[in-house]
């Protein structure tokens, strides 16, 4: 009779205690689904918004080069040639700030790059008062109808995922799924990158601007991938060390190859038993076929809040590259998306930073957790034989070449890509005009200004 007494008595105290867990469980719950909710809501709306600029600029291109096209004079030719340069500019921006990481768009990207090089080459004869060739006039109706062409297919998809049909997020989840077999259907059917394949596939068809003297089709070979080609097992071993320095032990998924200039092995890896990889994201990573160099990492996961400063972050990536045996990386912009900082890291040589041979490094803002790497502009531009030329000028002497109103924080030697993508040695001036900062670069063997950017406080570029 106790012992049934002291039963009743325990499942008294029980049920109230289990209830209150129920109702915990389903409050976290409901918590995560909120703020799962919301980042969805916030990716669709940063989607969206990247997608509508994209239409807008390259709608602006096209509208520029058809003025172009009928301008009869010098000076209203530079106007709009210098304003068609700069949308194809924002068009190649916008196009990097939308999930198509798995869609081939090659012929979209080479096309406006052939408008900068185009419109860059004219305004040196235009801006000297001489009149257009007619050559190059059939170059810009060329670049017109391509221009007229994909403004029409990126209105009309436009009004298709304005009028709800479609949603970037499906796209995102695409992208996710890039390294599985089936890539290739997931692509033909879904919409959006269906659209996007037609697109490309209609730009082919159209007739394909001869541009002289020109980088339009620059693909630089990538200098920095040395070593004999690699099998399977070789790489596989790559991925599993690169993942490991940072403790435990992965299992490694080969997941297929892509071809092209930089042709990779793709692996899924997964953290190992026990309970500390319950849950664990997994990690798709890809390394070269040629020399078993790791070209990029991500890991995926939601990030809940903020608990790292930007410059703890920055010191999680600093770590995170030297673990690995890279040579001296210097951050040169810090970024912040998703409570996770992305690290722009650029290799030092002495006392020249090399912004080609660039690493950016993705932080998790709540643990520091590594989330992802990308190294292809490190691979591409990484000169093992390269020779940094003396400056003919002093940084003084660059100093003398700003702007007397500038405010001058900083000089330092800078290898840079310019509008040629040539490497430049050049100083960069970080100065200031009252509150805006501007990166100035000043050729340090010429003293001309090669470039001018107006960035925020930690180096991001603004319009």
């Amino acid at each position: 009779m106790d012992e049934r007494r002291e039963g009743w008595s325990r499942l008294r105290f029980l049920v109230p205690v289990l209830a209150v867990a129920l109702l915990a469980s389903v409050a976290w719950g409901y918590t995560q689904y909120r703020a799962r909710r919301a980042w969805e809501v916030r990716a669709e709306n940063q989607y969206n918004r990247s997608f509508s600029e994209l239409a807008l600029h390259v709608a602006g291109l096209e509208t520029q080069l058809a003025k172009a096209a009928v301008a009869n004079s010098p000076e209203q030719q530079t106007r709009l040639l210098t304003e068609a340069w700069r949308q194809a500019y924002h068009a190649q921006e916008d196009i990097g700030q939308l999930p198509l990481a798995s869609v081939e768009l090659a012929r979209t990207k080479d096309f406006l790059t052939k408008v900068q090089s185009f419109s860059f080459g004219m305004l040196s004869e235009t801006g000297k008062g001489n009149r257009m060739p007619e050559e190059k006039w059939k170059t810009l109706q060329d670049l017109h109808r391509q221009a007229r062409y994909l403004s029409g297919e990126l209105f009309a998809l436009q009004e298709r995922i304005l009028e709800g049909a479609e949603r970037w997020l499906n796209v995102d989840r695409v992208n996710m799924s890039a390294m599985t077999a089936d890539v290739s259907q997931r692509l033909e059917t879904n919409k959006v990158t269906k659209s996007f394949m037609m697109m490309e596939d209609g730009l082919r068809r159209l007739p394909e601007p001869e541009i002289e003297g020109t980088p339009a089709g620059f693909q630089p070979e990538p200098k920095g991938v040395t070593g004999p080609r690699i099998d399977v097992e070789e790489a596989r071993k790559v991925a599993l060390r690169f993942l490991e320095r940072d403790g435990g032990e992965y299992q490694a998924d080969y997941n297929g190859e892509i071809k092209g200039k930089l042709p990779l092995y793709l692996f899924n890896l997964k953290r190992e038993g026990g309970e500390r990889s319950r849950g664990a994201a997994a990690v798709r990573l890809a390394v070269s076929t040629k020399g078993g160099h790791v070209a990029w990492m991500l890991r995926e996961r939601m990030i809940p809040g903020r608990e790292l400063s930007l410059e703890e972050a920055t010191e999680k990536a600093r770590e995170f590259l030297r673990k690995r045996e890279y040579p001296e990386m210097v951050p040169i912009a810090v970024e912040e998306f998703r409570n996770a900082a992305i690290i722009s890291l650029a290799r030092k040589s002495g006392d020249t930073i090399i912004q080609p041979e660039t690493i950016k490094v993705q932080v998790a803002l709540d643990n520091g957790e590594i989330l992802g790497m990308e190294a292809i502009p490190y691979l591409t531009f990484r000169d093992p034989e390269r020779k940094i030329p003396s400056p003919r000028l002093s940084p003084t002497e660059a100093r003398k070449k700003l702007h007397p109103r500038l405010r001058i924080e900083e000089v330092k030697k800078t290898v840079i890509l310019n509008d040629r993508f040539q490497e430049t040695l050049c100083y960069e001036c970080d100065t200031y005009l009252d509150k805006e900062r501007f990166l100035i670069y000043i050729n340090a063997l010429t003293g001309e200004e090669e470039n001018i950017k107006r960035v925020d406080r930690r180096g991001i570029e603004l319009e």
